[in-house]
Parts: C-alpha cells; sequence; structure tokens
C-alpha cells in the first residue's frame, strides 16, 4: 500500500508505502515505494526513472495472541509478525 506522490520542494517528491510481514516487511515497503515512484517518473517524460535522494525505514512489531479451548484442554499461542513503513524521497531523472 502506498500513499500519494508528494510534492517534496527542490524538484523532489516523497511517497510513503507500507508492507505487512507476508510481503516483506521494511524491504518490501521500499520496493513497492520505488516502483511506484519510478511509475510517477515515467509518466512525467519518456526516459524518466526515480533516483532516491533519501529513504527512512522501519520495522513495525506487531504481536497477537489467539488460542482456543476443546475437551482435550487448550492453550495460547504469541504470534509476532513485523511490517515495514518507508518514506522515500526522490527526484526523476535520467
Amino acid at each position: 500500500m502506498t500513499s500519494d506522490v508528494m510534492d517534496g520542494g527542490d524538484g523532489t517528491y516523497m511517497i510513503s508505502a507500507h508492507a505487512s510481514a507476508v510481503r516483506g516487511g521494511a524491504t518490501g515497503a521500499n520496493s513497492i515505494a520505488y516502483q511506484d515512484a519510478n511509475k510517477f517518473c515515467a509518466q512525467k517524460g519518456p526516459g524518466l526513472h526515480a533516483i532516491v535522494v533519501d529513504a527512512a525505514e522501519r520495522d513495525q512489531r506487531v504481536t497477537g495472541v489467539s488460542g482456543s479451548w476443546n475437551n482435550n484442554g487448550g492453550g495460547f499461542v504469541g504470534v509476532t509478525a513485523f511490517g515495514g513503513n518507508v518514506n522515500l524521497r526522490f527526484r526523476c531523472g535520467t
């Protein structure tokens, strides 16, 4: 999931992305943001692509508990997963 591309001033743009642990966490979010930045630049002119100026990544820990009970007993299981976020600043160039 990505945000819309925002004008960052000085010829730069910003895009934010999030990816669940299944989609690669911060690494997956970075890949998604870069792909969308490239699409944005390609729409601005032929031969243009995204040139990364700055990227801020962070993993987001999500912990959950699940469990069940039946005639044989039961129990709870803790589950931890890491999603990721990235804020990518880029410019369009050749």
